[in-house]
């Protein structure tokens, strides 16, 4: 079995930094301010392997999935530093390792945060700091009968994705799907 890496487009960028498109243009972002700051970081990572349902009557192939085993976390924290001013996203950034050699997940692999995703925003009345961490299991990614690579393509690969996480989010609230770059 050879795994296969694909990673999509890393690149690294800091809460603390400035220049990046991803601050936001309104007010003035070409200062930097004494100030607390509210960020979010979070990170998931997903072990999984094909799967195949046979019937009980007869024994043949009835369907097959994906058993997923997951890691999600997210922590928002107050710091008080002089950083940038304005608000700060860095997209999450995923990287998946398979056994396919066409950029599907194939009967095994993980799936895992290459580059966190993260915000910063000053601190607003009501924020408060939190950090959750969930592992759990997930079935997704089902075909009929025997597992057929035909139907597992590139093109369904992000959606699969994301059936994982909206599943995994489940156990950790605070994760947010919106910066995740599928």
């Amino acid at each position: 079995m050879t795994i296969q890496r694909y990673p999509l487009n890393a690149t690294t960028k800091s809460i603390y930094g400035t220049g990046s498109t991803e601050f936001a243009t309104s007010g003035s972002t070409d200062a930097n301010t004494t100030a607390e700051w509210r960020v979010h970081i979070q990170n998931i990572e997903v072990m999984y392997k094909r799967v195949t349902q046979y019937k009980t009557l007869d024994g043949t192939a009835d369907f097959n999935y994906l058993d997923c085993n997951y890691t999600i976390d997210a922590s928002r924290e107050h710091i008080f530093l002089n950083a940038s001013s304005g608000d700060m996203t860095q997209l999450q950034v995923l990287d998946l390792l398979s056994d396919s050699h066409v950029g599907s997940l194939g009967n095994s692999g993980i799936i895992r945060t290459a580059l966190a995703g993260v915000t910063r925003r000053e601190v607003r009345i009501g924020d408060e700091e939190s950090r959750t961490r969930q592992s759990g299991n997930l079935v997704v990614g089902k075909q009929p009968g025997l597992y057929v690579s035909s139907l597992d393509v590139s093109a369904n690969t992000n959606s699969t994705i994301l059936d994982i996480l909206i599943g995994a989010k489940a156990g950790c609230p605070e994760f947010e799907i919106n910066l995740v770059d599928l």
